[in-house]
């Protein structure tokens, strides 16, 4: 397995980068203070994540970033909470839309990926607690996941 270097391909991105997520939960370092504080009702903290700052460097340079979550019914506390922070992602320029499963095409892969100007694949490999465990570089033709790219986002709702 070749690893896939996530900065060097967003920084090579000169059109599209699209992410394909199916898990209902992440383990992410860093997010479990935020989801503390939703689940008590607190608000979101000031500041900008380091997504967010990602964002403030791709949409400047005409960069278009989408996301598709598929989403499982009735949504996991996760997605729930992580619908909130893809509505602040929105106002730094990020297009995101879920896509309930039921309504997913079947050919549609069930793993997350990122394609990178339709050239590169990244799939993500997470272990049953959601903790990211690899990030492979797919050696095989990307237009298998352009397609599935183009079959989720015409599926798929905007996140309004």
């Amino acid at each position: 397995m070749i690893s896939a270097n996530l900065g060097e391909l967003f920084a090579s991105s000169t059109r599209d980068v699209f992410r394909q997520e199916v898990r209902q939960s992440y383990k992410v370092a860093g997010e479990e203070a935020r989801l503390a504080a939703w689940r008590a009702g607190v608000g979101w903290p000031a500041g900008v994540t380091p997504w967010q700052e990602r964002l403030k460097t791709l949409i400047p340079r005409d960069v278009r970033m989408r996301r598709v979550h598929v989403v499982d019914l009735p949504l996991s506390e996760y997605v729930r909470w992580e619908m909130e922070s893809y509505a602040r992602n929105a106002k730094f320029g990020e297009e995101i839309r879920i896509l309930p499963r039921q309504q997913a095409p079947l050919t549609l892969p069930d793993i997350d990926f990122w394609l990178f100007d339709e050239r590169a694949v990244a799939l993500m490999h997470y272990d049953d607690e959601g903790e990211l465990t690899a990030r492979e570089l797919y050696q095989g033709d990307a237009q298998a996941y352009v397609l599935a790219r183009d079959l989720a986002w015409q599926a798929a709702q905007p996140l309004a």
